[in-house]
């Protein structure tokens, strides 16, 4: 059983280190002698779409952050800046403090909480390692009690001897998973194929996955109790016996491709579908819930087709759109859908749904009140939980444009 309390005061010595040394000292030190300050403002500027509408205060501390990730984590600056005078003239015991701490590596972890064994402290699952480790941060505490549980965490953490401590900023993510954090890696660099990579690539720049930060309050999207995501399994150089399919599904047909749907799992939430095409002898498999693509796969394989229970991508919608804005591109994950969409009257309805109930809200954005949402979304008989990002974005837009 750890002595929490001896803990917790070993913890706060050390924080008191990082302030005196890191905070007042180091960070200034390193921005001058490497020009790391200037490294951070051109990285960070890269990401002006995103940051001009963050507090002042919060760029300040990203910027700090990866001034000091730059100097203490894996090959960082520290080694070279323990022999240098300005540090040989600190107190001895900081000294101390500084050579303990290059000894281990800080590191940017994305991670999930697995317990609270003590007030602050917390025992967390790095979600890309695996590895299970002890951090103490009253930070995440103020936040888990101001907005509630988070689903990841991205943290910069350093060891103190007894356990891991937050430096900097936090961020916690409310809807995004590990699946979301690979796919947005994958985009953001497409050499990256593996999570030893990806951790690779935060260790090199980790500003674009700072960034993530404003948008980590994208609620998690659920609809009739199912978590909405969109799921993708492809296969190439596979034929299809459609024609013998259709006694089991729904399909058509739009020049060389096939849609081919499943009854009862077609329409909202799982909007499950596979699209052929025949020319290029290519299938690919998509749902919105797990259940929606389990259940079409399944009745795949009656059909002697090799499609696997894991999908390729699992990305949920928050994701889609947090890296379509940082990345300032579209992304289209399923080119084929394209070509039925307007066939589709389900969705057609949807979307006069959609613009009915931005019409009545534009009064209330054009005079600067909040809409009521849950109101207007009855009024006009729209799926408020199924449409929340899309409105959530087109708010964001909205005032975005009326700032200019």
């Amino acid at each position: 059983m750890k002595d929490y309390p001896a803990l917790k005061k070993e913890c706060q010595t050390n924080s008191d280190f990082t302030a005196r040394i890191i905070d007042e000292f180091l960070v200034y030190y390193a921005a001058d002698k490497d020009k790391l300050g200037k490294e951070a403002d051109l990285r960070l500027g890269s990401y002006r779409h995103i940051s001009a509408d963050m507090d002042k205060s919060w760029l300040n501390m990203l910027k700090s952050q990866y001034i000091v990730h730059r100097v203490m984590k894996a090959g960082g600056l520290i080694h070279k800046y323990v022999n240098h005078a300005a540090i040989s003239r600190m107190p001895e015991e900081d000294r101390d403090w500084l050579r303990k701490q290059a000894e281990t590596p800080w590191k940017f972890s994305f991670s999930r909480i697995l317990d609270s064994p003590e007030k602050d402290f917390y025992s967390m699952e790095d979600l890309f390692t695996g590895e299970e480790y002890l951090l103490y941060s009253t930070g995440i505490s103020h936040i888990l009690a101001q907005q509630g549980e988070m689903e990841t965490w991205f943290n910069l953490i350093g060891y103190n001897g007894a356990c891991w401590q937050t430096f900097g900023s936090i961020s916690g993510f409310q809807s995004f998973s590990a699946d979301d954090i690979f796919f947005f890696a994958t985009e953001l660099n497409p050499m990256i194929a593996s999570e030893e990579e990806l951790l690779a690539d935060v260790a090199k720049n980790p500003v674009p996955y700072m960034m993530l930060f404003a948008r980590s309050n994208y609620p998690l999207t659920v609809h009739e109790g199912e978590v909405l995501e969109l799921i993708i399994f492809g296969i190439e150089e596979q034929e299809v016996p459609v024609a013998s399919m259709e006694k089991d599904f729904l399909v058509d047909q739009v020049a060389s491709v096939y849609r081919i749907r499943l009854k009862d799992w077609e329409g909202k939430p799982h909007f499950a579908a596979a699209y052929y095409d025949s020319e290029e002898r290519f299938l690919q498999v998509t749902a919105m819930t797990q259940r929606g693509y389990a259940v079409l796969a399944e009745a795949l394989r009656k059909h002697r087709l090799p499609v696997e229970e894991e999908a390729d991508i699992y990305l949920r919608p928050a994701m889609l759109t947090a890296t379509e804005e940082l990345l300032k591109r579209e992304i289209e994950l399923m080119p084929y859908e394209l070509l039925f969409e307007k066939e589709d009257p389900e969705v057609e309805e949807e979307l006069e749904k959609l613009n009915a109930f931005i019409g009545l809200a534009l009064p209330d954005l054009n005079a600067g009140k909040e809409p009521d949402v849950e109101r207007l979304a009855a009024q006009v008989g729209l799926d408020l939980e199924a449409n929340r990002d899309a409105i959530q974005q087109i708010f964001a837009e909205f005032h975005k444009k009326t700032k200019k």
